[in-house]
């Protein structure tokens, strides 16, 4: 397969940053977690810590910290790994209020807002809300879409959603079967539209949830081939990290 500017696959949703929510316990696990992403072919990382508008939790300068530690790491092992910080943002109200007051949780480039609900949201509170972040000048990308059930239960609003503006992401693991039957029964079917954007890893530690790519990789280019494969695992992030829109090619 041929490569982008990072010479590898771009790794867009990974709690790869010690100590600042759900995923890696410490910085020991953070490097674990960067080498095995280096060796599945990953060569650009975005670091998205969770982001709850309620729950106490890092500010932006401390997780800034928390990155700017982790990259000086990180390049005494890996010096070619380009890495980059975002959030992964539970929607709400509070969270478009916190943007507006300035506060950080946009992705690399700042022009994508990676955004979750929970599995049991209302499809018209889903859409109202990428209504929001499109309203905000934001382009939402839909973390691991094939969580939601009412997504699961219609792929038409997926495709609603894409013709609205909103990004689609769904996770390596998912697409490799480790969700269950329904769920990759379920990507299939996006891989087969050509509804999924990009795919990551969401990893969270260098055991069960570690930043796995490469097969699933190897499997959507055999399925599904080469061109699409290259979009959604290094061209899209590219154009997300540059802040530029996925169907903008030049």
């Amino acid at each position: 397969m041929k490569r982008g500017i990072t010479s590898g696959y771009i790794d867009i949703h990974s709690h790869i940053l010690a100590e600042v929510d759900d995923g890696s316990r410490n910085m020991a696990m953070s490097m674990k977690m960067l080498d095995i992403a280096y060796k599945e072919g990953i060569r650009g990382i975005i670091a998205t810590p969770h982001y709850h508008p309620v729950k106490s939790m890092n500010t932006y300068e401390e997780i800034l910290e928390k990155f700017n530690e982790f990259k000086v790491a990180a390049k005494i092992i890996h010096p070619d790994m380009k890495l980059y910080l975002g959030r992964e943002v539970l929607y709400t109200s509070d969270a478009l209020e916190a943007i507006e007051r300035g506060t950080k949780l946009t992705m690399e480039g700042d022009r994508y807002l990676l955004v979750e609900y929970s599995t049991i949201t209302d499809y018209h509170y889903i859409r109202a809300s990428i209504n929001n972040i499109l309203q905000a000048g934001l382009i939402p990308i839909i973390a691991h879409i094939e969580r939601y059930e009412c997504m699961v239960k219609n792929i038409e609003y997926v495709e609603e959603l894409r013709d609205m503006g909103a990004v689609i992401q769904v996770n390596a693991a998912s697409i490799l079967g480790q969700g269950g039957r329904g769920v990759k029964s379920y990507t299939k079917k996006l891989l087969k539209n050509q509804y999924i954007d990009v795919v990551a890893t969401d990893a969270h530690s260098d055991g069960n949830r570690a930043p796995r790519m490469d097969e699933c990789a190897a499997y959507i280019e055999k399925k599904y081939g080469q061109e699409y494969t290259e979009d959604i695992l290094i061209y899209n992030p590219e154009r997300i990290i540059e802040g530029r829109y996925l169907e903008d090619l030049n």
